[in-house]
């Protein structure tokens, strides 16, 4: 008995030490956070790896979506802190390493949609996390008025500065163009304008990305039966953040009426993302020195989440799709569709 409690004790020691954030240890407050040379040595930092899945290992499978609902208590975790200035630098959401891990080249490929087909530019990506807008007003010296009072529109006031218009935009008859090309068309002449800085500060007003604006995160996984553990297990394929963007909020500043838009920043395939989030710990609010990091806490499946997609022969049609208007019927349809996982798994013991 006394050897299986010193095993116990060393075992459990060091774990807990790691859970401590260094701050029993720091000299000084910029030390909070941050592991020791000793900790570096005794922990491997980096994520266990997944174990190799035969195909004829696997009895049944399915792909679900799932929303995480950042409103929804349990997830909080996730969300918080939205204002890092209150806290330690050893606290963030989940956004922030997801976002930090993309913008310094952490991780290399971010992608257009949840098939992980087509990748993004750094280009699409700024300008989904930032935006700039022409201001309007009565007087010369706001944005917009002074544009039209000095040439009627934004092409010519370009063109009155010298700004050479690329050929896709050179006369171009504004009145043949559809709703969606206008928009097309007016955009590429704003970025021009800003590009060339044409504009005083006074005269634009610029959105950028907030942690607060994020409200969901979408993501995509696999239920599966691995025979060799007679187990259904769950393993995360892609994520994304799904936030208020930027010219929502700047629309909205000016007409307060206006409805909020959403979209994700980009997807990203959930193992090119393990080596920042297995770094990163979650805040566990029933015991602050033993946090959990935001790796093992999604592999874990430990977020509320509601299914809006599973894969069909309907091309992956979302819930949505064939239950428009009665959003009741798309949470029991989520559950459904859960429920006959659970099921699939129960049916292998039964006979």
């Amino acid at each position: 008995m006394k050897k299986l409690i010193a095993i116990f004790f060393i075992t459990v020691t060091p774990v807990t030490l790691f859970g401590q954030a260094n701050i029993l240890n720091a000299k000084s407050p910029s030390e909070i956070g941050v592991t020791t040379a000793d900790q570096d040595k005794l922990d491997n930092n980096k994520p266990l790896d997944y174990g190799y899945v035969g195909d004829k290992d696997i009895l049944f499978s399915k792909t679900v979506w799932e929303i995480i609902d950042l409103d929804e208590r349990v997830n909080f975790p996730l969300f918080f802190p939205v204002d890092t200035t209150l806290v330690g630098k050893e606290r963030r959401p989940l956004v922030h390493y997801i976002l930090n891990g993309v913008l310094n080249g952490e991780i290399e490929n971010y992608y257009v949609e949840d098939n992980l087909k087509d990748k993004m530019t750094r280009e699409q990506l700024d300008r989904s996390l930032r935006y700039k807008k022409i201001r309007r007003g009565e007087g010369e010296g706001i944005g917009e008025e002074r544009i039209s009072i000095e040439a009627g529109n934004k092409y010519n006031f370009l063109l009155n500065y010298g700004v050479a218009i690329p050929s896709e935009y050179q006369n171009v008859d504004q009145t043949l163009l559809s709703d969606k090309e206008l928009g097309e068309f007016d955009q590429a002449m704003t970025d021009l304008i800003f590009e060339n800085n044409l504009l005083g500060e006074d005269e634009y007003s610029e959105e950028v990305f907030d942690y607060a604006d994020i409200v969901e995160f979408r993501i995509k996984g696999i239920w599966y039966f691995d025979s060799k553990l007679s187990e259904l297990k769950y393993r995360p394929i892609a994520i994304a953040p799904v936030v208020q963007t930027p010219r929502s909020k700047a629309d909205r500043k000016d007409n307060p009426a206006a409805e909020e838009a959403y979209a994700a920043l980009f997807w990203l395939f959930y193992p090119d993302t393990r080596d920042v989030l297995y770094k990163a710990d979650a805040f566990n609010e029933k015991n602050t020195s033993r946090p959990i990091s935001f790796d093992d806490l999604i592999n874990a499946h430990r977020f509320s989440g509601y299914i809006f997609k599973e894969d069909n022969v309907y091309e992956d049609r979302e819930i949505e799709k064939y239950i428009p208007k009665n959003a009741l019927l798309r949470l029991l349809e989520s559950e459904r569709i859960r429920e006959k996982i659970r099921n699939l798994e129960h049916d292998m013991w039964s006979w």
